[in-house]
């Protein structure tokens, strides 16, 4: 068949031997090269088509390991929300996609004094979902503790309380107070200052600064500055023993009347010895009072 193409070909062109066999090979070369650029577009096009293909199936695949993700082991969906784990309340936990039991655990443990200063701490939580915990892990916000005032009540107290001590350090006693220091006192000279000691003599010593006010002589203004100076540091009054003491010697207390003594001897010798110093409070002539200034000054216990 090709002997009779050749032939024809020489025939038709009146090709020699040798030109016709070089036309045969040629022309199939030019139909090759002419037709290469067409099959290797086929071709590239075929195998994008492919590689799109593939590309889409990743992605695919991708997306639906992604969605897998975001699901909670109970088929609860991840909702990316920031929140607060020590002040949201149940129903948010639910609406979070935690279960209804892990959330009241949450709530009783808040409750019982609990709290969560980090992230990690709401994995100890019982029963809880730790992969859904961890996929909120940059949503959690927990703020820091604002760091508490420092109390300046016990500094203060301690300054009060010096104070007080300086205070009370630098008056005198007025049990022990002599002339010179009562006359420190604006107001105060010789003749105030010998009263207020003579009448603390008959008294047997002041058991209140308020007795200042019976000594004659001695102005409000005056005991109002006495109070800056003088306080009752040592209580020391001489006491009367109305188990032993005569009507002469009760009577001599400024306190004390003839009168109010007598009562007091005698309801003894009716009675018999006192049993405590309220047993006075019996005698109708001793006002309540009376017997609340005298009460200080007296005993019942024997003298040696």
């Amino acid at each position: 068949m090709l002997t009779k193409l050749k032939n024809r070909i020489r025939l038709f062109f009146g090709f020699s031997s040798s030109e016709t066999n070089g036309l045969i090979i040629l022309v199939p070369i030019l139909v090759l090269i002419l037709a290469a650029p067409n099959l290797l577009k086929n071709a590239l096009s075929k195998q994008s088509s492919q590689s799109q293909l593939e590309d889409e199936r990743l992605l695919k695949a991708w997306l639906e390991e992604s969605k897998s993700k975001l699901k909670t082991e109970d088929s609860t969906t991840f909702i990316p929300t920031f929140f607060n784990p020590n002040t949201i309340n149940e129903e948010k936990w639910v609406t979070l996609g935690f279960k209804k039991k892990t959330a009241q655990n949450i709530i009783k443990y808040r409750n019982k004094g609990g709290s969560f200063k980090k992230k990690e701490d709401l994995l100890k939580i019982y029963g809880i979902n730790q992969k859904l915990v961890t996929a909120y892990f940059e949503y959690i916000i927990i703020p820091k503790p604002m760091p508490k005032p420092k109390s300046t009540a016990p500094a203060l107290k301690k300054v009060i309380e010096k104070m007080v001590v300086e205070k009370e350090a630098a008056k005198f006693d007025l049990n022990l107070a002599d002339s010179a220091q009562l006359q420190i006192v604006r107001g105060i000279g010789p003749v105030l200052s010998g009263r207020i000691i003579k009448y603390r003599e008959l008294l047997g010593g002041y058991t209140s600064t308020t007795q200042l006010k019976e000594v004659y002589g001695l102005e409000e203004e005056v005991y109002q500055r006495m109070l800056s100076h003088f306080d009752i540091l040592i209580s020391s009054a001489k006491k009367i023993n109305i188990n032993e003491d005569s009507i002469n010697f009760l009577s001599k207390h400024p306190y004390l009347n003839y009168k109010t003594s007598r009562a007091i001897v005698k309801y003894r010798a009716q009675h018999g010895d006192y049993q405590s110093v309220e047993e006075l409070k019996k005698i109708y002539t001793i006002s309540d009072s009376l017997y609340r200034r005298i009460a200080p000054y007296l005993t019942i216990e024997k003298t040696e």
